[in-house]
């Protein structure tokens, strides 16, 4: 069973097909990102708890170093700018974590 959910499927990152051809094992920590176009018009990646920000001159380039961060995470949670500059979000695992600590 997929346990990705996808808001716009034309900009989802297709996280199982990248896993697949790097052959990743998704080992790192559940992450929060948020993806958006600053005021220069560069495509911007943040992650919580990390410091700063990248910046990419084209959405694809943005996405392209996005899917090798998610693809190593055990479960993500992304917030995207769309192109109509409404907030996306997508999830993959994200409320099937067991609860730590119970």
């Amino acid at each position: 069973m997929n346990m990705c959910r996808r808001i716009e499927k034309d900009q989802g990152l297709h996280v199982d097909q990248v896993r697949a051809a790097l052959g990743a094992i998704a080992v790192s920590e559940p992450a929060v990102f948020w993806v958006y176009v600053d005021d220069a018009d560069r495509w911007c990646i943040r992650r919580e708890g990390t410091p700063g920000e990248q910046k990419f001159d084209s959405q694809r380039m943005c996405f392209d170093s996005l899917a090798v961060d998610i693809v190593r995470c055990s479960s993500y949670r992304l917030f995207l700018q769309g192109r109509d500059g409404r907030i996306h979000e997508e999830s993959c695992d994200w409320f099937h974590r067991p609860n730590s600590g119970t």
